[in-house]
C-alpha cells in the first residue's frame, strides 16, 4: 500500500486535505514515511510467535500513535491556515 493511502487509511474523513498535504509539504510526506515504516515494523513484531514478549511491539506502537498525533496536528494546522 502506498505511504499516502496509509495515513488516509487512519484518516477517511481528511482524505482531500492529505492528498493535497502529501503533494506539496516535503515535512508532511517525510511524517507520512515515518508513519508507513513504523507500522511496517510494528506488523512484523506483531507477526513473531514471541510477540508478547518482545518490547519493540510497544515500542512502535507508541512511535505509531506518536506519527499519528503529529500527522493529526499538521494537517489541522494546514487547514487553518487555508481558512485564512
Amino acid at each position: 500500500m502506498r505511504t499516502v493511502d496509509l495515513v488516509i487509511e487512519r484518516f477517511p474523513q481528511l482524505s482531500t486535505a492529505v492528498r493535497q498535504l502529501f503533494l506539496r509539504d516535503s515535512e508532511f510526506r517525510a511524517i507520512c514515511e515515518d508513519f508507513s515504516l513504523a507500522l511496517e515494523s510494528l506488523h512484523r513484531f506483531e507477526a513473531r510467535p514471541d510477540a508478547p514478549m518482545r518490547t519493540e511491539v510497544d515500542d512502535y506502537r507508541n512511535l505509531v500513535r506518536e506519527l499519528e498525533e503529529e500527522l493529526r496536528r499538521h494537517i489541522e494546522a494546514d487547514r487553518k491556515d487555508l481558512r485564512r
